[in-house]
């Protein structure tokens, strides 16, 4: 199929999700994985590899806004609770699946592994959208929210760094040396805004734009994922962007319009239902209904002592929402030959139905949550 009628039927699939999502006012990264799986499985369209460019630059900018909406203060003043949270959320989940994984399914001690660290992680991808639909971000209890589900992200990407990558002096002092950079970069870049100000190329814009696609390249180079690399990118450029609300809103409508979108819509589009074999509705059954579990129980045993019942229940949800570092955990797994693709399609499919479950109920919610949120300003 040609490259412009391609473009053409995925572009209206990504358009017809956003127009269902404000009609029954769910989440429109929910449906535009959804308009994926469905061009996957009944178009018969091409690996669509143009796509994989535009995702991956719209996950970064989702991962960079994520940032400039987190309040370093708040942070830091509940960085205990959202360090409790994360690893709640995460270790509890999953240990339980490399129990069940290893002694009962009989895989391998390296495979039990990353199947437990693909179904452990949270996705700040699609948390962050869901926090800001629900206008949460500026409330302290969002903003831990926020923060753990990051502690959750940093702890899969650590865990699998350390297990399956190695982390040697090269890589720490990369690191060391990036974040010098990060911290310098803003000031850079207002000087540099300063000195081309009042013109029509819009070079602010393209500035972001080029510090986002570096991060891509950066994150292979230190082996930190390209998604916590640029949410922490965010967090350095927040002041900026306060003094210069312009450019902010510009780079917020091309993301959010134009990328996150083909973003979700790959996710989906990963999916292949002629795959589906006894096998895989066996695994996708039996380890989705434990990483659902064990994920909501951690999450809310960490969130109980701090939120009111609604807002620890919609945390056990939103923190069950999978998608990021999920997919590139199950992708490095099949690709280096730790897991078959019997194993790597139920991953996918436990990843995509437990984030469609999660929001599907946590829109049953938005009263009450949002009034307990409200409360839970004076509460913590």
């Amino acid at each position: 199929m040609k490259l412009q009628t391609e473009s053409l039927i995925v572009s209206f699939l990504i358009i017809l999700a956003g127009i269902g999502a404000l009609e029954i006012g769910f989440s429109s990264s929910i449906l535009e994985i959804l308009a994926g799986v469905f061009a996957s499985n009944f178009l018969k369209l091409g690996d669509l590899k143009w796509i994989d460019f535009l995702s991956n630059l719209g996950l970064l900018g989702l991962m960079f806004f994520a940032g400039l909406e987190t309040d370093p203060e708040l942070m830091r003043k509940h960085f205990w609770k959202s360090l409790f949270i994360g690893f709640c959320s995460y270790f509890f989940p999953l240990i339980s699946i490399f129990y069940v994984s290893h002694y009962l399914l009989n895989y391998s001690f390296e495979a039990s592994l990353l199947i437990g660290i693909a179904l452990s992680t949270t996705s700040l991808a699609l948390v962050y959208p869901l926090l800001k639909e629900k206008n949460l971000l500026s409330l302290p209890a969002g903003q831990i929210l926020l923060a753990g589900a990051m502690v959750v992200d940093i702890s899969s990407m650590l865990t699998m760094s350390f297990l399956f990558e190695g982390i040697n002096i090269y890589n720490l002092l990369f690191s060391i040396a990036l974040l010098l950079l990060l911290f310098r970069l803003p000031k850079w870049g207002e000087k540099l805004f300063e000195r081309y100000a009042g013109n029509q190329i819009e070079f602010r814009t393209r500035f972001i734009i080029v510090i986002l696609i570096a991060l891509g390249f950066l994150s292979e180079t230190v082996h930190i994922n390209e998604a916590v690399l640029a949410f922490t990118t965010g967090i350095f450029f927040a002041e900026f962007f306060r003094k210069d609300v312009n450019t902010e809103k510009k780079i917020r409508a091309l993301i959010f319009g134009f990328l996150a979108p083909f973003f979700f819509f790959k996710a989906g589009y990963s999916v292949k239902l002629s795959v589906i074999s006894p096998k895989v509705i066996f695994l996708s059954f039996v380890l989705g209904i434990i990483a659902f579990l064990t994920k909501y129980l951690g999450t809310v045993y960490a969130t109980a002592n701090l939120f009111r019942s609604a807002v620890y229940k919609l945390a056990g949800l939103f923190f069950n929402m999978r998608l990021t570092f999920g997919i590139v955990a199950s992708l490095f797994g099949l690709n280096a030959g730790i897991i078959d693709e019997e194993t790597y399609v139920a991953l996918l499919l436990i990843i995509i139905t437990t984030s469609v479950i999660a929001s599907i109920v946590s829109h049953r919610l938005p009263h009450e949550t949002e009034e307990d949120f409200l409360e839970d300003i004076l509460k913590l």
